[in-house]
């Protein structure tokens, strides 16, 4: 496992499993400029370099994302019942796509955004006519330099706050037509779309994909407000 080196930015834990998702920072992870193992947000081989290091390390250490500020993020592994959120979120996702087209991801997924930043939301979709124009060209890196069409992102102590806004903003910025964010503790969602205000939720029982994603309905109460174990 690589040592942080001592000018690494560290944020501390506490006990409040779901902070509002535009209000408190994120706790738990540490934060490492990529200068300390000669990389930088311009490097021509940062994807190759953060796959390299997340092969060597996720075991021992969580996950990982380069951030739009240049910084190496090291999370810790998702807890309960994080993980759970995740799964019916992405199970449901994928199972949708089967039958209306696209790729559906989950949140070990990292994408190469214009500026050099790796971030990975938690669940992704990309229609079938942006991932075949991305598959046709003559050599893709570990990462995709593409946005996907639609992000999620379910609050955590390591992924909330003014950072997650930015990163859900990044991705609009770069091509991402649709992102929710689940804050399950505070039966909250977020919906942004680019160029409009963000739409609050409290308490909804589904959310609809819209035109976007057409029949695609996730019962939000029921798999994750009601579902915290």
């Amino acid at each position: 496992m690589t040592t942080a080196p001592a000018q690494a930015r560290h944020t501390a834990t506490d006990g409040d499993a779901y902070g509002a998702a535009t209000a408190e920072p994120p706790t738990g992870c540490c934060y490492i400029p990529p200068a300390e193992f000669g990389q930088s947000l311009d490097s021509p081989n940062l994807s190759e370099w953060l796959a390299a290091f997340s092969d060597r390390n996720e075991e021992e250490c969580g996950f990982f994302e380069i951030t739009a500020q240049g910084e190496l993020k090291i999370m810790p592994p998702t807890g309960f019942p994080g993980y759970l959120h995740e799964t019916e979120f992405t199970a449901r996702l994928g199972l949708w796509a089967d039958g209306y087209g696209g790729k559906a991801g989950g949140p070990t997924g990292r994408w190469n955004l214009p500026g050099g930043s790796h971030p990975g939301p938690d669940a992704t979709w990309i229609s079938d006519e942006r991932w075949n124009a991305l598959m046709a060209a003559d050599s893709q890196p570990p990462f995709l330099h593409i946005a996907p069409d639609f992000i999620v992102e379910i609050v955590s102590p390591s992924n909330r706050g003014p950072e997650l806004a930015r990163k859900v903003n990044l991705f609009l910025e770069n091509g991402t037509r649709l992102a929710w964010v689940i804050n399950a503790g505070r039966r909250l969602v977020t919906i942004y779309r680019p160029g409009q205000a963000p739409e609050t939720r409290h308490d909804p029982e589904t959310l609809d994909g819209a035109d976007l994603l057409p029949g695609f309905v996730f019962e939000v109460r029921a798999r994750i407000f009601d579902n915290m174990g």
